[in-house]
């Protein structure tokens, strides 16, 4: 049974916060790859440019275009904050995507790289008709990113890279892992039960309110699909590997935000 009484709190706030992006002016758009067998899922916002109207639609436009990716466990309704996409819809036109194996996005293929998702992203992005973005990666985003910065600089006008450890090594996760008792970084980004969803919660966000056991089985139960895809996902990063190769040199503008009290990815 699904939440409390069999009543999903989550899949209610869920669809509370799809309705309202609609009412933002929000498409929600499915996009088929056919050259990879994949099913991208894309949250779009596009203004109409004509004589200073707040209409919005998708359609072409002068605004700059920011792709939000978000990190890894949510997809783009969750990773990102209502208030965070209105205040940003009101300077930009706004492509939010579920990355592959995260809400609505799915492939056939094999490949499970985040450096097939950059692939993947600049195919959706071509596809709507836009010819240069600005990238703002979260987490596991940021590395998607990083190789789409990379791979497409003529694509990528900017680059964002919001509290994502692109400069990781196999080490990096050795203290958070002793911290939460567990042997692998799986056991956090892909939990197995409520209480370890729990510890990843508490350590992922900067104090964390106190929430009960069934609102986590909720969240599970809700975001925690397709959990054999998931950890091939992780087995596949290639940054931070132990034979991956020296980060990319990148030309465009690079911002890097970073929160103070980040325990995932420490800054000392």
């Amino acid at each position: 049974m699904r939440g409390i009484f069999g009543f999903s709190v989550v899949e209610f706030m869920r669809k509370r916060k799809r309705s309202h992006w609609i009412s933002k002016g929000f498409k929600s758009k499915n996009i088929q790859l056919m050259n990879n067998g994949t099913s991208l899922h894309c949250w779009v916002l596009q203004q109409i440019n004509n004589n200073n109207s707040s209409d919005y639609s998708c359609v072409g436009n002068e605004r700059q275009t920011l792709l939000l990716l978000h990190g890894f466990g949510a997809d783009g309704i969750m990773g990102w904050d209502t208030s965070q996409i209105t205040a940003l819809g009101m300077h930009f036109d706004l492509l939010i995507p579920d990355l592959i194996f995260f809400g609505d996005s799915i492939t056939t293929s094999s490949e499970r790289s985040e450096i097939f998702r950059a692939e993947c992203m600049k195919s959706m992005v071509e596809f709507l008709g836009v010819q240069s973005v600005i990238v703002v990666g979260h987490s596991y985003g940021g590395f998607v990113a990083l190789w789409m910065a990379h791979k497409y600089p003529n694509l990528v006008h900017r680059l964002v890279i919001i509290s994502s450890a692109i400069c990781m090594t196999p080490s990096t996760n050795d203290t958070v892992l002793r911290e939460l008792g567990f042997d692998d970084i799986k056991d956090v980004l892909v939990p197995n039960n409520s209480g370890d969803f729990r510890k990843g919660m508490n350590i992922t966000f900067y104090k964390m309110p106190w929430l009960p056991t069934c609102i986590y089985q909720d969240l599970l139960q809700t975001m925690g699909g397709n959990r054999e895809k998931r950890l091939e996902l992780l087995d596949a990063i290639v940054i931070g590997s132990k034979n991956s190769h020296l980060l990319p040199t990148l030309n465009q503008d690079v911002l890097i935000v970073w929160g103070e009290n980040d325990r995932t990815f420490r800054l000392g």
